[in-house]
């Protein structure tokens, strides 16, 4: 099974191009989606501990939940404690993102606008799963 990033964002679109654009620069590892926090939380409890993501993407502000929220919740499990968690967010505002960097998430993005925006993150997200997966 390849290393996979579990993405939630409720914006289908912004998902779809992440997926697209990802298996075309990193050929190594997928993505599975979710569109909210409640199926984010379902989704990793029902998992095994080596069927886990290797990387965790959310949107910072999810129709049912902020990802502060859910961030709280992952600190309290010790099995999601060592998977890098990120964040994107579309207001960047500084209070957030110092609540999200306190709950351990290693890297913030700003919400992808367009392509070259989506392809400089998925370009970084590169950068931090292969030093993850230490492949060099």
């Amino acid at each position: 099974m390849l290393p996979y990033i579990l993405l939630a964002d409720h914006d289908s679109g912004l998902c779809g191009s992440f997926v697209e654009e990802l298996d075309r620069h990193i050929a190594y590892a997928e993505v599975k989606t979710v569109e909210n926090g409640k199926s984010f939380l379902s989704y990793l409890n029902s998992r095994n501990w080596d069927d886990l993501p290797s990387m965790i993407l959310v949107n910072y502000d999810l129709p049912d939940m902020k990802a502060p929220d859910l961030l709280r919740t992952l600190v309290m499990e010790s099995r999601y404690v060592d998977i890098p968690k990120l964040v994107w967010s579309c207001t960047g505002q500084q209070r957030e993102l110092e609540e999200c960097r306190m709950l351990g998430v290693k890297t913030i993005f700003q919400q992808p606008a367009g392509l070259s925006d989506l392809e400089a993150v998925v370009h970084q997200i590169d950068h931090l799963l292969k030093a993850e997966l230490s492949i060099v």
